[in-house]
């Protein structure tokens, strides 16, 4: 608009040029020749139209200022003087120049003063926190005005703990992160807040000292009777329970031993008199009312009723009784002597037998007399044993000889015994070598924390299964040997550690191994996480379970059943139900026995199918007692 203004002001110059350029008239002088006079001089056009050299223009350096210029005098197609290019201050607009000429650019139209309008980029001339040069923030705005709002906005740490939490990265603690959502700096993510304290070597509630439990009572359920409660030690990361008094069986002492509430209740035992045994029981402390029998004074009754080993002494028989006799008589019929046959014999009133009446002949018995008198006293044989099993198997009836009223040893008789294996039916029952052997094969794997808690029973645990595996040397048998968790400190991390190499051995190799394990792991016990992958069918501990021999597993830890992860009896429980490797069948069990604590029994009923007899106590720690609890676990062996 400036330019066509300047374009305006030339044609009203020429209209007066004359007078202004001093009598020059024209350009051209009409020989073809150019006139000199003010050509290519610069110029300006005054308000009225005038055209005037810009040497004497008023405000002379405004023309040096924004978008306005001086002109330069130039001849028009009529041969006339004008002023182009000429350039005066104009109205300023939103264009990025200085059209007024005062210096300044677009003046007037930066309405939030942060340096940009509208046409030189600012998206919005209200807010001083958008334009061009802001940086983005998170607002809900295109501050940078690129047309995009709150983007590649970083996340802002964050803290929604304590103020005083350790978070310089040795503790668990950690701050979390805002991000930045439709304007608004969102909630605190990913951020590990305190924890209560527990013994671990870890400083759970970020106050800047580990393992500072509180003092904590352990011990038995209720402190009643004997029963104390103890408290927590953290040694090591690893709690101990100390000054604790648990449970124990009842005794006659006046103490409530079991911590049940009750004082001496239950207790009974035998006790004996002079006449036999009876059962007294336990009042505050007192075996009292024991009922055996008493001794009374003796009369003629068959019984020794004064318990002086005496039956009926001074008396010969009970008025009443009758016997049998065999004796010399004399025959009232014949009046002859009769030394054969049987006669009767009745007891007085006076405790004495009376004579011995003949009767008549019997068949000859074993009383070294001529029951049947044919002149031969005794002489007999019979066969003798058990012969309701006679025949069956290795059973047989013998023979025995009465030799002067007593019956010989029987001979040659084979009674049932009990079955061995030898295949021969032993027990006389029809079967051979049978319940000798619940599995032909085993793979038996012994799982055994190591850690500080476990010094007490390693020593003992070492010499009852050694002595136990003793008796499967030179068999098919194989064992294994875990130990958890890894070597402390060293291997820490580690669940368990593969004491046997390779993983299943004989006797021999398998007993090295296990007097070289000491009690030396620490930490917390992962015994849920290992027996976890000790059931998994893919074998991740590379047990290498034969495909012809049982799966046995023996867990032994004095500590509850704990994790490392996420691991839940109940996950256990389902591999262990249903075995599928080595010669399991479909619905078989792995053969899963626990010796532990019996505080800690039901943390395992579960996975040993609540068969009871699988869960074992570790107290106390005693290798014969050991090597007897094996024994019953697997020990009917025949191959």
């Amino acid at each position: 608009m400036g330019i066509k203004f300047s374009y305006y002001k030339v044609f009203l110059f020429s209209i007066a040029v004359a007078t202004i350029l001093q009598g020059c008239s024209s350009c051209d002088d009409g020989s073809g020749l150019a006139k000199v006079c003010h050509l290519n001089r610069p110029c300006g056009i005054t308000n009225n139209g005038t055209v005037v050299l810009a040497d004497n223009f008023k405000d002379h350096d405004i023309y040096k200022t924004g978008e306005c210029r001086f002109g330069t005098i130039q001849c028009d197609t009529d041969g006339k003087e004008v002023c182009v290019g000429f350039i005066t201050p104009s109205e300023e607009i939103c264009d990025e120049l200085d059209n007024n000429c005062d210096g300044e650019i677009d003046e007037g139209f930066d309405r939030d003063f942060d340096g940009f309008t509208s046409c030189n980029g600012d998206c919005d001339d209200t807010r001083r926190a958008a334009n061009p040069d802001a940086k983005e923030i998170c607002d809900g705005i295109d501050n940078d005005c690129n047309g995009d709002v709150d983007e590649d906005i970083p996340p802002i740490s964050c803290w929604g703990g304590p103020t005083a939490a350790v978070l310089d990265g040795t503790t668990p603690c950690k701050r979390g992160e805002q991000f930045c959502t439709n304007g608004r700096w969102g909630p605190c993510n990913n951020q590990t807040l305190p924890s209560a304290e527990t013994c671990n070597q870890l400083d759970d509630d970020c106050n800047g000292v580990m393992d500072d439990i509180r003092r904590i009572s352990c011990g038995p359920a209720q402190a009643v009777g004997i029963c104390e409660f103890g408290r927590v030690l953290c040694d090591g990361g690893e709690s101990k329970c100390v000054d604790a008094i648990y449970p124990d069986a009842e005794t006659c002492d006046a103490a409530d031993n079991d911590c049940d509430g009750a004082v001496d209740e239950g207790l009974i035992r035998r006790c004996t008199s002079i006449c036999g045994g009876g059962v007294e029981e336990c009042s505050f402390g007192q075996w009292v009312e024991c009922d055996a029998p008493q001794p009374e004074p003796e009369i003629c009754d068959s019984v020794d009723n004064d318990c002086d080993g005496e039956v009926d002494e001074g008396c010969s028989c009970v008025l009443g009784q009758a016997r049998v006799c065999n004796q010399n008589i004399i025959d009232p019929a014949t009046n002859q002597l009769v030394n054969c046959g049987s006669g009767v014999e009745l007891c007085d009133q006076y405790g004495m037998w009376g004579p011995c009446y003949f009767l008549a002949t019997l068949p000859e018995m074993c009383n070294n007399w001529d029951d049947d008198c044919d002149g031969v006293i005794d002489g007999m044989g019979q066969t003798c044993g058990n012969t309701a099993t006679a025949g069956i198997g290795e059973c047989r009836v013998g023979t025995s000889s009465c030799t002067a009223g007593q019956w010989g040893d029987c001979l040659g008789a084979v009674s049932p015994q009990l079955e061995i294996c030898d295949h021969l039916d032993n027990d006389c029952d029809g079967l051979i070598d049978e319940d000798l052997n619940p599995h032909n094969k085993v793979d038996m794997v012994f799982v055994i924390d190591i850690s500080g808690s476990m010094c007490p029973f390693i020593t003992a645990l070492t010499q009852g299964i050694t002595q136990y595996v003793s008796q499967f040397q030179n068999t098919e048998h194989r064992f294994g040997l875990v130990a958890f968790p890894g070597q402390y400190p060293s291997n820490s991390n580690s669940p368990y550690e593969l004491q046997t190499m390779p993983s299943l051995v004989d006797v021999t190799s398998f007993r090295a191994s296990l007097l070289a394990m000491g009690c030396t792991g620490g930490g917390s016990e992962p015994s849920l996480d290992v027996m976890d992958e000790l059931s998994d069918p893919s074998d991740p501990i590379g047990i290498g379970w034969r495909a012809d021999a049982y799966p046995y597993i023996i867990m032994i830890t004095d500590e509850p059943a704990q994790t490392w992860g996420s691991t839940s009896e109940a996950h256990v429980q389902a591999q262990i139900l249903n075995c599928s490797v080595g010669d399991c069948g479909l619905g078989d069990m792995y053969e899963t026995y626990v010796i532990t604590n019996l505080n800690y029994f039901q943390m395992w009923d579960d996975i040993v199918n609540n068969e009871m007899d699988r869960l074992i106590n570790i107290y106390p720690p005693d290798p014969v007692r050991y090597t007897e609890l094996l024994r019953n676990i697997f020990q009917n062996i025949c191959i």
